[in-house]
């Protein structure tokens, strides 16, 4: 169960990489109407939720939850994917 919570912390890092990628991650998310910033929503609930079943930390997928409901501003947006899915991938990398 601890390598499912570090690559799924790696995964996500990634995921929030692609949308700060300037004008791609952007286009992606207004095309689809700011559905995949929801979507990410409910992904770092759940990966709070195994960080909670073993015992990892937890502020990777807080941050995440915070960040991508401020991410509907388009810039901050950018900025905080890329705080957000550095964060994942360190923490993921580091095991933490």
């Amino acid at each position: 169960m601890l390598t499912v919570v570090r690559l799924y912390k790696m995964l996500l890092g990634i995921v929030e990489l692609f949308f700060a990628i300037p004008f791609i991650g952007g286009a992606v998310i207004i095309a689809h109407a700011w559905a995949p910033l929801g979507v990410l929503i409910m992904l770092h609930f759940v990966g709070l939720v195994l960080s909670f079943a073993v015992g990892k930390s937890k502020s990777g997928h807080v941050f995440g939850i915070i960040g991508n409901i401020l991410a509907i501003i388009p810039v901050v947006g950018m900025i905080l994917h890329l705080l957000v899915g550095a964060v994942n991938l360190y923490q993921g990398a580091r095991n933490t």
